[in-house]
């Protein structure tokens, strides 16, 4: 901690601002317990710093139409926190978000995964300071499943085991929602949008309809017609009722439903989706919240130290600790290991894909919405023609 706080110290030194020099506005998307965290970190910043800080709630719509609005005008928060990285895509272009490129040693670098490093990264500059992590994994119903599947293959088996006339063996919102179904997709090599050779997504790369993204598809199919495990109206509300009604042995979902899941007094264990019997890992997309500058803060130095001050290690595991947010920090979340359900979802998210952050990701999910529900109409639907069908209407063709 005293290494991290000279080094905050030096930075405001070389930046020719004195520490103490004004204040610090703070906007935030973050409530509850989270929000009562922030609190409490900008208290211990100002004190140790002595720079005042002061935090707004605002919705995340709000954030985004106020920095736009007014940020070069000098009327917009110094620093963003709780902003999900796909989220940042306008107000890159708009060039209303500093590069924090300078300010991201690569100690916290190397503390991150990949994925969350790609996550706010475009157009070769970092607009934001990854934070925590959140995306889907398997949650088992341990009272029906006391030994987790080891490979995807077995899991399959049990599922169908499990399913009966009173129990679902395992159920995802998968059949028309690409957000769940891209972990089929992607696993198997299928794909939203290329990435050039500095990391940056290449819109007019789309991978929705290649021989990997068919293979993936075909294996959600088999849910259905193949293995009979999914019913012909689920949706996410249905499947979450079922499972929080013990009906359900396995599901696929994110972690924003196990507070649902254990006030219902259900026992759970969370895990990554097993790998295939061929060591294939499954991987499915992620988001990522973190800390954004705005690029017209008239204090910089200062900013750049309270943006640095928000992600570091310790300050993830407090907020891991005291909310269940799953830390971006590799070394935070070994730290709250303990915790299983954090454990757990930090696994499997450490191979996720993070949702492109581009204004382009708009045009998916309609046309692959579609292209899921017409897959799952028929037992003979012709998935390599529908997935093409999907790509030509992304790309305007």
């Amino acid at each position: 901690m005293r290494r991290f706080l000279i080094s905050l110290l030096a930075l405001g030194a070389a930046g020719g601002l004195a520490l103490g020099q004004g204040g610090l506005i703070v906007w935030t998307t973050l409530n509850d317990q989270s929000f009562t965290w922030l609190q409490a970190q900008l208290a211990e910043f100002s004190e140790l710093f002595g720079v005042e800080t002061e935090v707004v709630q605002l919705s995340l719509g709000d954030v985004q139409l106020r920095m736009l609005q007014s940020a070069e005008e000098g009327e917009a928060a110094d620093i963003l926190v709780g902003i999900p990285h796909d989220q940042v895509g306008t107000m890159a272009e708009r060039e209303v978000l500093a590069d924090l490129t300078s300010f991201a040693t690569d100690r916290y670098l190397a503390d991150l995964s990949e994925p969350a490093r790609l996550a706010f990264s475009l157009g070769g500059s970092l607009v934001g300071l990854p934070l925590f992590v959140e995306g889907p994994a398997l949650i088992v119903n341990t009272d029906l499943v006391p030994d987790v599947p080891e490979t995807y293959e077995a899991l399959i088996a049990l599922a169908q085991e499990l399913t009966t006339d009173e129990t679902w063996g395992f159920l995802c919102d998968c059949l028309g929602n690409f957000y769940f179904a891209y972990n089929w997709i992607h696993s198997t090599g299928g794909f939203v949008f290329d990435r050039g050779s500095d990391g940056s997504l290449l819109p007019d790369m789309l991978g929705v309809a290649n021989d990997g993204a068919v293979r993936g598809a075909e294996n959600l199919k088999a849910l259905r017609y193949e293995y009979e495990l999914m019913p012909t109206d689920i949706g996410y509300e249905r499947a979450n009722s079922l499972f929080v009604d013990g009906a359900v042995a396995m599901i696929y979902n994110g972690p924003w439903a196990i507070s649902h899941y254990r006030a219902a007094g259900i026992n759970l264990a969370v895990v990554p989706m097993p790998s295939f019997a061929d060591g294939t890992v499954s991987s499915g997309f992620m988001g990522v919240q973190g800390v954004l500058m705005n690029q017209f803060s008239s204090d910089t130095t200062n900013a750049a130290n309270l943006a640095k001050w928000l992600v570091r290690s310790d300050a993830q595991i407090s907020l891991a600790t005291v909310s269940g947010r799953i830390p971006a920090s590799l070394a935070a979340l070994d730290a709250v290991g303990d915790n299983p359900f954090i454990a757990g979802f930090g696994q499997a998210l450490l191979t996720a894909e993070p949702l492109p952050n581009i204004p382009e990701m708009g045009s998916i999910w309609g046309p692959m919405g579609r292209a899921l529900r017409d897959i799952f109409e028929t037992v003979d639907s012709d998935v390599s023609d529908i997935l093409r069908n999907a790509q030509d209407q992304i790309l305007g063709d």
